[in-house]
C-alpha cells in the first residue's frame, strides 16, 4: 500500500508541472548512479538523490493578474538531495497562482551509491566533511542553475516572460547555488534578482557583489540550527548596502532550519508572501 501511495505521489508532482525543459550539460568525470525519489513524510513530501541529469519543471503564471516575470527555484539539501517538494514544488504553485512563472530547478546533486539521503544524515555531526563534500559538486549544481537562466531567457518569448526579468532562488544549499551562481554570473546568465532563503554560505568563496547589482531578498530564522547562516544572512544584507543595492532582510525569531513552506504555526509563516509582495514590487 505505502508503495502505491509513494507511486501514485510522483506521479502527482510530475503531472503538477505543465512542462518539463531539459538543461544541456556536459557529461563528468564524477560516476553517476540511479536516482532516487523518497516520501519522506507528508509534511516534508519526496526528496531525490543522486540527480545526475539536471531538468527544469515548468509552472506557468496564472490568475487574474497574470506578470512577466519568472522565478527559478533551487530546493536544499546539502547539494546531497533535493527538498523538492517542501522546498520547490510548493512554492512554485503559490509563485504561479499569483502571477509569476516558476521553474524548480533539478540542478545535479552529490552521486554516490545506495542512498545519499541516508549517507547525508551521518554528516550533520561532520561539518567538515560535509562541507568538503558539497565543494565537490557545487560548481556543478551553480553551471545547471546558470545554464537554467540561459535557457529561460533563450525561451522568454514562448513563456511570455521578460527576459530581463528572470530571478533565481534556493533554500540553504540552494542559496549556496543562488549565491555562487550570481557571484559567478556573466551577462548571458546573471540573474535579474535573487532570493537566498536561509542560504548555507561555508561553501561560497569569492562573495563580492555582482555588477548587475541584483535586487535581493533575504530570509532567515534567528534560531536557525546551524548558527553561522543567520550571521551569513546578515552578511550578505550588508555587503548589498554598501554596493547600494536594492536588498530586504527578513529574520523571523522562530523557526529553525529549513522550514521551507511548512506551517509551523509562528510568524514565519508569512514569508512566501512577503517574497510574492516583493517580486510584484520589483
Amino acid at each position: 500500500m505505502k508503495k502505491l501511495f509513494l507511486l501514485s505521489l510522483l506521479v502527482t508532482i510530475s503531472l503538477n508541472a505543465q512542462e518539463k525543459i531539459a538543461i544541456k550539460h556536459q557529461k563528468w568525470e564524477l560516476k553517476s548512479y540511479k536516482e532516487n525519489s523518497v516520501l519522506i513524510s507528508k509534511q516534508e513530501g519526496v526528496w531525490l538523490d543522486n540527480i545526475s541529469v539536471p531538468e527544469m519543471h515548468l509552472y506557468k503564471a496564472k490568475g487574474d493578474s497574470i506578470t512577466d516575470k519568472a522565478m527559478i527555484i533551487c530546493p536544499g539539501g546539502g547539494l546531497f538531495f533535493s527538498a523538492y517538494d517542501k522546498e520547490g514544488v510548493k512554492l512554485a504553485k503559490k509563485l504561479a497562482s499569483n502571477g509569476i512563472t516558476a521553474i524548480v530547478l533539478k540542478y545535479r546533486t552529490y552521486p554516490r551509491k545506495g542512498s545519499v539521503i541516508d549517507w547525508a544524515g551521518t554528516l550533520w555531526g561532520k561539518p567538515q566533511m560535509a562541507i568538503d563534500s558539497a565543494k565537490i559538486i557545487l560548481p556543478y549544481s551553480t553551471k545547471d542553475a546558470l545554464t537554467a537562466i540561459e535557457v529561460m531567457r533563450e525561451k522568454a518569448a514562448k513563456y511570455n516572460i521578460n527576459p530581463n526579468k528572470i530571478g533565481l532562488m534556493g533554500f540553504s544549499a540552494g542559496g549556496a547555488v543562488t549565491m555562487e551562481a550570481a557571484y559567478t554570473s556573466n551577462s548571458k546568465n546573471q540573474p535579474n534578482f535573487i532570493a537566498p532563503i536561509y542560504p548555507w554560505m561555508d561553501i561560497v568563496e569569492g562573495q563580492k557583489v555582482p555588477s548587475n547589482k541584483p535586487p535581493a531578498f533575504i530570509t532567515c530564522a534567528n534560531n536557525d540550527e546551524f548558527r553561522e547562516i543567520p550571521t551569513s544572512s546578515v552578511q550578505i544584507y550588508q555587503d548589498w548596502i554598501q554596493a547600494e543595492a536594492k536588498v530586504e532582510l527578513h529574520m523571523f525569531s522562530e523557526g529553525g532550519h529549513g522550514f521551507g513552506m511548512n506551517k509551523i504555526n509562528s510568524p514565519v509563516d508569512r514569508w512566501s508572501q512577503l517574497l510574492i509582495d516583493w517580486i510584484l514590487a520589483l
